[in-house]
């Protein structure tokens, strides 16, 4: 039986402000996202409504064969677009059986529920059928069967089906299905769903971490391997310094979250008024606290504690604490990160910025998961879902993308030390003896330095933006 995809994608967005079926959510347009689950589930062919945008749509997403229709008016509704769509499905040779009616704006639509829908014996009483989530929401993927199709050509106004089925609940039947199918009809719902892709990383990368430790992580996780992150705070070889430095004025106050050794704190101490460094590590504070004296640096105040929960401490009253805040190279398992960035803004008065890898820095081990583990990694969110999370907040983020070098070690000890802490593996095990062969064939010795093969791969970004919209 061949059944049709009929995706609408040709709405005006006047509430989103912009063609919303061309937002991005996880490096992907929310059509594409649309058409994947279209594609997987064996939909085809499929047919795409497309509206005023259709130029942009065509250019922005990557096309498998879907059949485009343009509505030249879709101010006149949501049923325009239906029509016309169901009028392309119906002239399609051969001739379809049935079409499965999706939405563009709906990207979290799933496989499972088209799956469900097109397991359903047919019923000649009931030719239309539609999801009901346990979540609440819109009933769509709809099944809509051919002698349905002249009906459902009847639809009028912005609603699509839903005044015409309410006329004819005789027709409908139902799938319960879990969960929900939620429409992104505002930047808000966009950013919700962006949160919801960043958490769910965080857990899956968390979970994965969970199932194969060897060793927990102890009470200071970067004790270990702290000295790593010490950094002369004079060097003038640093790029990404450099940048950071370029955003901060003489005399400013910074607060820098994560702050670490003093990666970035101790050298923009020697621009800044002050430097605030907020860090859950005794460890890190400790390395910083060291190379502050040692180099004369006495302008720097370090504030033990997780954020959000160590702006309580700063700011009582929620009242700015700096000029300029930073976090470089941290948030990315950061749960969930909306009161993360909101706390961030809140504590500052001028300019936030963060000096986030793409992908995240934790990535460095990923090529050694599947030798020891015999398991993919699970990725961490980075820079591009930050962007993608600040666009829809109403922010305004300016990006520069800086090169990433390779990372060096300083003998093939000091790479086995930090692989296994990536890799939450104990000394002398069988995954110890997999990391260490896994090490002779991806990593490599430079100049008295060892190198992970795959590391020159990736970019930083530094990314800047008001606290606040304008």
């Amino acid at each position: 039986m061949t059944i049709a995809g009929l995706v609408l994608a040709a709405g005006s967005a006047t509430r989103f402000g912009s063609p919303k079926v061309l937002a991005r959510l996880e490096g992907r347009p929310l059509l594409e996202h649309v058409l994947l689950t279209a594609r997987s589930a064996g939909l085809g062919p499929i047919v795409v409504v497309v509206g005023e945008a259709a130029e942009a749509t065509e250019a922005a997403v990557p096309w498998a064969g879907e059949v485009r229709v343009r509505n030249p008016d879709p101010g006149r509704g949501l049923a325009s677009s239906l029509r016309l769509g169901l009028e392309a499905v119906a002239a399609l040779e051969p001739p379809v059986e049935a079409l499965i009616l999706m939405l563009g704006d709906q990207p979290l639509t799933r496989r499972n529920v088209v799956a469900a829908l097109l397991a359903l014996p047919e019923d000649p009483a009931r030719p239309i059928v539609m999801p009901r989530y346990a979540g609440g929401g819109g009933p769509h993927p709809v099944l809509i069967r051919r002698a349905a199709f002249g009906l459902v050509g009847e639809a009028s106004g912005d609603r699509g089906l839903a005044p015409l089925l309410a006329r004819r609940p005789d027709l409908v039947g139902e799938l319960p299905v879990d969960g929900v199918n939620p429409d992104v009809d505002t930047p808000a719902d966009l950013a919700m769903l962006i949160e919801a892709a960043w958490t769910r990383r965080v857990i899956d990368n968390r979970a994965q971490v969970d199932r194969f430790r060897e060793r927990p992580d102890g009470p200071d996780f970067y004790g270990p391997v702290s000295a790593l992150f010490r950094v002369d705070p004079d060097r003038t070889d640093d790029p990404h310094l450099d940048a950071l430095r370029a955003l901060v004025r003489p005399g400013e106050t910074v607060l820098d979250i994560g702050c670490g050794a003093g990666r970035f704190a101790l050298p923009l101490a020697r621009v800044a008024g002050q430097v605030i460094g907020v860090d859950p590590s005794e460890s890190m504070l400790g390395a910083l606290h060291e190379d502050a004296a040692a180099h004369g640096i006495a302008n720097i105040r370090a504030v033990a504690g997780r954020w959000p929960a160590a702006l309580a401490g700063l700011a009582p009253d929620g009242a700015p604490v700096a000029d300029v805040s930073f976090i470089a190279h941290v948030g990315y398992d950061a749960e969930p990160i909306g009161p993360f960035v909101a706390a961030m803004e809140g504590a500052t008065g001028r300019l936030c910025a963060a000096l986030l890898a793409q992908p995240a820095p934790a990535s460095l081990a990923d090529p050694f998961w599947p030798a020891v583990h015999r398991e993919a990694r699970a990725a961490l969110p980075a820079a591009d879902l930050l962007l993608e999370f600040l666009s829809a907040r109403g922010r305004s983020p300016q990006v520069h993308w800086l090169e990433r070098p390779p990372r060096g070690y300083a003998g093939r000890d000091e790479l086995v030390r930090f692989l296994r802490h990536q890799l939450w593996v104990e000394p002398g095990g069988a995954k110890d003896r997999r990391l260490d062969a896994a090490i002779d064939e991806l990593a490599v010795e430079r100049d008295g330095r060892w190198y992970i093969r795959a590391d020159a791969a990736g970019r930083v970004a530094l990314i800047n933006w008001a606290p606040r919209p304008a």
